[in-house]
């Protein structure tokens, strides 16, 4: 099953989540940034603010890229065990890349015959974030236009953001394509690959204080994939993003993506925001799912 044939179904449930709708409207209207917040509760019900209104989706893009890169393999029966070559001029030393750091501290430093698994590649990627590795991944499945996924466009590499970071704003999704994506994939898919994805989204290693901060105690699993951007001549940050999928202890599950744009917070703020709207979505749904 590729993920490309998703649909735009689920609407909301204006009844049921009524409370959790006027709570996120009040909460986005109060503050300075442009907030773009979606949710998918139990594959059903579905509550938003900004949910059709792009956002840039930085780092975030790398999921879709990983999700590709997947349905690509699955239509060739190929597993994470192939490997990518990786070329001299893909290890651009300019940008956020672990990967490239520990190439360039081995004996490998200087071959172009380098090749590793997708799977350590998709490693660095999704709990990393790491640039370079993104950028190799998408080489390997035939570049920008392998990626399609309704409402997201993934039109620059990283490489190119790099250069020019106004191309940053057209890395974009809406939070409602984005949630519909990770809901279908946390659902649907339970292929071995996609296996492998979730368990990387599960030990993503950035972003702590966003979607996963409040949800520590709760001992819910949670899988997500973070977005960072770089404060504008203003001194506004230009996005901050976290989307990803929890499942509750009670066996309920949802889907929530935050997007968060020109904000005039600083990071530490900013990530606080998502952390609370993250609060607000995670009370509102236990409350929900807990019988009386």
């Amino acid at each position: 099953m590729a993920l490309s044939l998703i649909s735009f179904g689920s609407c909301a449930s204006r009844s049921k989540y009524a409370d959790l709708q006027s709570a996120l409207n009040e909460y986005v209207a109060s503050k300075d940034a442009s907030i773009g917040v979606a949710v998918i509760i139990d594959g059903k019900d579905t509550v938003s603010v900004n949910g059709n209104k792009p956002f840039p989706m930085l780092s975030v893009y790398k999921l879709p890229i990983a999700l590709a890169l997947a349905d690509v393999y699955r239509s060739k029966a190929a597993t994470f065990d192939n490997q990518i070559v990786i070329l001299p001029e893909d290890l651009h030393r300019d940008t956020w890349s672990p990967l490239t750091e520990k190439i360039l501290a081995s004996d490998n430093a200087l071959t172009d015959t380098l090749k590793l698994p997708a799977r350590d590649l998709l490693q660095y990627m999704l709990q990393q974030s790491d640039n370079n590795a993104s950028d190799i991944v998408l080489n390997s499945i035939g570049g920008l236009g392998s990626v399609n996924f309704p409402g997201i466009n993934v039109v620059s590499t990283e490489a190119e953001m790099h250069v020019d970071n106004s191309l940053c704003y057209s890395n974009s999704a809406t939070p409602i394509a984005m949630t519909n994506l990770i809901d279908k994939f946390d659902r649907d898919m339970t292929d071995s690959l996609s296996v492998e994805i979730k368990y990387l989204m599960q030990s993503c290693a950035t972003g702590e204080n966003r979607l996963v901060k409040p949800l520590l105690p709760t001992n819910a699993v949670i899988g997500h994939k973070t977005g960072t951007g770089f404060s504008l001549p203003d001194g506004r940050l230009m996005a901050v993003n976290d989307a990803g999928y929890v499942h509750l202890p009670n066996g309920h599950r949802y889907v929530i993506s935050v997007f968060i744009e020109n904000s005039a917070y600083d990071l530490v703020q900013t990530e606080a925001i998502i952390a609370e709207i993250s609060e607000l979505v995670f009370s509102a749904v236990w409350a929900k799912s807990v019988p009386d």
